[in-house]
C-alpha cells in the first residue's frame, strides 16, 4: 500500500470511531447529570477525551502523509508517532481530573449522593458494548495497516471499557447504600488511566527518540541469506514496522557494477518482504 493510501485508509478509520465515541459521550453526558454521579460524569470525560483524540489523529494523520520537503527530508512520518505520545498526555490529564474530583467528594462534598436509575445502568452497559465493538475494529484495522496511531487509540478505548465496567461495579455499592464507593471507584479509574498512559509512554519515546528499529542480527542474517553477499557491517535501523529506515554497508562478490546493484536490490526486496514498508539505503564495496 502506498502511504498516500495508508494515511488516507487510517483517517476513514477514526472518522468512524469519532462518530462512535461521540455518540457514546453525548449517552454517558446525560446519564451523569441524571444520576447526579462522580464515576458516570468521570466516565464521561475519559470518552470525551477518546473524541478529542480521534479529531488530533485525523490532523497528525493529514500531516504525517505529507511527502518529504526541505524541512523534513526523512518525511513526516514521526507526527504520527507524535499524536499516539499525545493521547498518554491526554490520559494523564484525566487521570489529575478524577483524583481531583473523587478526593473533593471524599473530604469536602459528602453530601452530593448519586441516584442510580435503572435508564443509567442500561445506558453505561450500551457504552460499554459500544467501546469493546471500537476496540475490536481499531486493533484490527490497526494491525492491517500497521498503525502505531490507532493501535496507540484502541488502548486508550480499551482503557474506557475498563472504566465503564468498574462504574457498573460501582452501582451495585451504591444500591445497597455505600455511597462513598462512587468516590472510590473514581481513584481506581485513575489509576487505570494511569496505567495506560504509561503504557502509550514505553512504545512511543524509543520511535521518537531514535531507538533501534530492527534488531542488527536480524537485518544481517537476511543480507548473508542473499547470494553474492560476502558481509555485512555498520547495519542502523530507526522507526517502527510499516515505516522503517534501514542503513547498511556490504562487501558483494560480484564483477560488475550491475551484478552489485541486483544484489543490492534483492536485498532490499526481502527486508520489505520480512518488515513492511522501509527506505533502505545499502552502499556495496567489491
Amino acid at each position: 500500500m502506498q502511504k498516500q493510501d495508508y494515511h488516507k485508509a487510517v483517517e476513514r478509520v477514526l472518522l468512524v470511531i469519532f462518530f462512535l465515541n461521540l455518540a457514546v459521550v453525548i449517552a454517558k453526558v446525560i446519564a451523569g447529570v441524571l444520576a447526579n454521579s462522580l464515576t458516570v460524569i468521570s466516565d464521561a470525560v475519559h470518552s470525551t477525551i477518546d473524541m478529542v483524540n480521534n479529531v488530533v489523529g485525523v490532523m497528525v494523520i493529514r500531516y504525517a502523509s505529507s511527502p518529504p520537503d526541505k524541512e523534513h527530508p526523512y518525511g513526516h512520518g514521526k507526527f504520527e508517532t507524535l499524536g499516539a505520545y499525545s493521547i498518554s498526555g491526554f490520559l494523564f490529564i484525566t487521570c489529575f481530573e478524577l483524583i481531583w474530583r473523587a478526593i473533593n467528594h471524599l473530604f469536602f462534598d459528602k453530601e452530593s449522593q448519586p441516584e442510580i436509575s435503572a435508564l443509567t445502568v442500561v445506558v453505561i452497559t450500551a457504552t460499554v458494548l459500544i467501546n469493546i465493538c471500537v476496540t475490536k475494529y481499531e486493533e484490527y484495522k490497526g494491525r492491517e495497516l500497521s498503525s502505531e496511531l490507532l493501535i496507540a487509540d484502541a488502548t486508550h478505548t480499551k482503557s474506557d471499557i475498563y472504566v465503564s465496567i468498574s462504574v457498573l461495579a460501582s452501582f451495585v455499592f451504591v444500591y445497597f447504600g455505600y455511597t462513598i464507593a462512587d468516590a472510590i471507584f473514581a481513584l481506581f479509574i485513575a489509576v487505570l488511566i494511569a496505567y495506560s498512559g504509561y503504557s502509550l509512554f514505553q512504545q512511543t519515546v524509543p520511535i521518537l527518540v531514535d531507538a533501534v528499529g530492527i534488531e542488527a542480527q536480524k537485518i544481517e542474517q537476511i543480507a548473508l541469506s542473499t547470494p553474492g553477499v560476502v558481509s555485512c557491517s555498520n547495519i542502523r535501523s530507526r522507526g517502527k514496522p510499516g515505516d522503517l529506515f534501514i542503513e547498511m554497508v556490504v562487501k558483494v562478490k560480484t564483477g560488475s557494477l550491475k551484478d552489485a546493484h541486483e544484489v543490492t536490490e534483492a536485498i532490499e526486496l526481502k527486508l520489505r518482504e520480512e518488515f513492511g514498508r522501509a527506505d533502505i539505503t545499502i552502499h556495496f564495496e567489491p
